[in-house]
């Protein structure tokens, strides 16, 4: 009976622990951050868990809700050239979507605005569009208050003003922008120190 219950308790607790840790890395680093960053020379790569602090730091930033299992282990992936310049970062999400679990790489400069983002994992039927140069290219260069504005005040639509999409993918749309907005803040608030090291180190003046 003890192991009947042990079995019961694995079974409920894993599928958290998953979605707050197993998923949140890069597969194959190397090649996927040069696909990203075509001067990367080397990486280094920093572990870090999101306490209770960082994501009241991070709910209280963001216009929508995030489930408090959400925030687990990531692996922040920072990018360098030969010259040990810092010249991106990149940072794995998991995201809950209609067809099961996404993973989205996102790819920041070391400002962090949008280089780039490709998923991982995703049977979304609309990644095809997500994928797409049109909507790629309208995510390049955008920081954390320019990806917010896409979104309505709530944080759960789009803002038809600044996007126009196909109206079967609008809810891919805004889960990809919501991942990229708790991205950003994640990165910001539980890398803080490291970044600001990284960012020091590497400036050439």
């Amino acid at each position: 009976m003890k192991f009947l219950h042990l079995t019961v308790f694995l079974l409920l607790a894993l599928p958290h622990v998953a979605l707050g840790q197993a998923y949140c890395s890069l597969r194959d680093p190397v090649n996927a951050i040069q696909t990203s960053l075509p001067d990367f020379d080397h990486y280094r790569s920093i572990v870090r868990r999101v306490q209770a602090k960082d994501r009241d730091a991070i709910l209280e930033a963001l216009p929508f809700t995030i489930h408090e299992n959400e925030l687990g282990t990531h692996t922040l992936y920072a990018a360098f050239d030969e010259n040990e310049v810092l010249v991106g970062i990149v940072h794995v999400r998991t995201e809950r979507g209609r067809w099961g679990l996404t993973e989205i790489a996102w790819t920041f400069d070391p400002e962090l605005r949008i280089v780039e983002m490709h998923f991982q994992r995703s049977r979304d039927r609309s990644r095809a569009y997500i994928e797409s140069e049109a909507f790629q290219q309208a995510l390049v260069g955008k920081g954390f208050s320019e990806l917010k504005s896409m979104l309505d005040e709530k944080g759960t639509s789009i803002n038809p003003a600044l996007l126009d999409i196909p109206a079967d993918a609008h809810d891919t749309v805004v889960s990809v922008i919501q991942s990229a907005l708790k991205t950003i803040l994640a990165t910001e608030t539980v890398w803080n120190s490291s970044l600001a090291r990284l960012r020091e180190n590497s400036d050439p003046t």
